[in-house]
């Protein structure tokens, strides 16, 4: 059995690609369309044909077996969730239960919390007027392969680094080039500070809040040399929190991608070969959404780069 995770490096202009499962039998299940030029294909090889009507789910096998690790970037929401902007008398999430089993025969609240809180997505719409809201996003593009930058060593020195264009050249010193189309993550180390709210938003005495984020030039590096179709980091927000503009995030919505902030567990994803799942709620009209993030990370029978998992 093999599975490979992939990203394909069309030729520009990039052209819409369709992402499929592919079965034992070699058919394809389209799973949507996507205007990036990512490819995500599970192919599973097998030598003998299964018995008629069975299909051999080679992914969730592997993910059985722990062939394929499952982890979870997203944080547990509830009110003692860090929250920004800061400033507020208390958090802005709140829990009512409305069923309960003393009363009826079920458990049920109501939930009142901002778009963009605990590990969350941006659409477009939420820097730029006119742009796809998150219930537009397409669903080809919320699955993706993933390449991790770590830069934990600069912002133990400085909470307010910015990734610049040379972590970057760096990463692909060291891991090849970025596949086109894919899902940069970048590892700050932050997520130690989660959940403390001082810790996490590092507010100063000035009101002025100190955390890593993306440099503009390293947001157009990638723009032009990568093209990705997500950009997430593990920090309140892409923007350093000493800036007071969105520059950051116009440039990257403005390429109709979206953003993933207060990643979890990054620290434990390895710089490629991983495929990330984030999924947001359908809200209508929304900038956009708290989501649940997962990532599938081939185990050790990892052979290469390509993320190829083969037993």
């Amino acid at each position: 059995m093999s599975i490979e995770f992939h990203a394909r490096q069309p030729a520009l202009p990039i052209r819409r690609n369709r992402s499929r499962l592919r079965n034992s039998n070699g058919a394809a299940d389209d799973v949507g369309a996507s205007s990036h030029a990512t490819e995500w294909k599970i192919d599973n090889c097998v030598g003998n044909a299964m018995p008629s009507g069975k299909r051999d789910d080679a992914l969730l096998e592997a993910i059985g077996s722990g062939g394929v690790q499952v982890i979870d970037l997203t944080y547990p929401m509830d009110e003692h969730s860090p929250y920004w902007p800061a400033g507020r008398d208390r958090s802005p999430f709140t829990a009512r239960v409305t069923a309960n089993f003393d009363l009826r025969a079920c458990f049920a609240r109501d939930l009142m919390l901002p778009e963009h809180f605990g590990t969350h997505i941006d659409a477009p719409a939420h820097a730029l007027p006119g742009k796809s809201t998150v219930d537009q996003l397409r669903v080809a593009t919320l699955l993706n392969v993933t390449c991790v930058v770590d830069v934990r060593e600069g912002v133990q020195a400085n909470a307010d680094y910015l990734v610049s264009v040379a972590d970057l050249e760096q990463h692909a010193e060291k891991r090849g080039a970025m596949p086109a189309g894919c899902f940069v993550f970048f590892c700050t180390g932050w997520g130690s500070r989660w959940p403390s709210q001082a810790g996490h938003i590092n507010e100063d005495a000035d009101g002025v809040k100190h955390f890593p984020g993306l440099s503009t030039e390293a947001a157009r590096y990638l723009l032009e040399r990568v093209r990705p179709a997500s950009v997430g980091i593990d920090t309140p927000s892409v923007e350093g929190g000493t800036a007071n503009d969105m520059v950051v995030h116009r440039a990257l919505l403005g390429a109709d991608m979206h953003i993933l902030e207060n990643l979890a567990n990054l620290e434990q994803m390895p710089p490629t070969g991983a495929a990330v799942l984030a999924l947001p709620l359908k809200l209508t009209g929304g900038s956009g959404s708290p989501a649940r993030v997962v990532a599938l990370v081939p185990g050790p029978q990892v052979l290469s780069k390509s993320g190829r998992l083969a037993e």
